[in-house]
């Protein structure tokens, strides 16, 4: 759609709302209202689809499943960083600048 339309489709919307109001004021609110509940109709089915327990079920089927293997790959990525960090003095000096922050501040 090119920006043309959009505008003189804008401005002839704008003109039959005024012509409308002034001829009929209580057709313009009535179609205000109806669009309002349309409108929030809408939102509250899509909430109560979100909300529903289909939906719910199928995301946690959806969701990322931990293995039993999972704290000894942790275990052994947490090690591996340990030894990488104690290997170089200056980014130990780094890591223990920050442990003293970091306990420094009330979690």
């Amino acid at each position: 759609m090119r920006l043309r339309g959009l505008l003189i489709g804008g401005i002839i919307g704008a003109a039959a709302t005024v012509y409308l109001s002034r001829r009929k004021p209580g057709l313009v609110t009535w179609a205000a209202n109806a669009a309002s509940e349309v409108g929030s109709s809408v939102a509250k089915k899509s909430m109560s689809k979100i909300m529903s327990k289909s939906f719910t079920s199928k995301a946690t089927a959806l969701a990322p499943k931990h293995s039993d293997g999972t704290a000894e790959k942790s275990e052994a990525a947490w090690g591996q960083i340990e030894s990488i960090v104690n290997s170089d003095p200056e980014l130990k000096k780094e890591a223990d600048k920050i442990k003293a922050e970091s306990s420094a501040f009330a979690h």
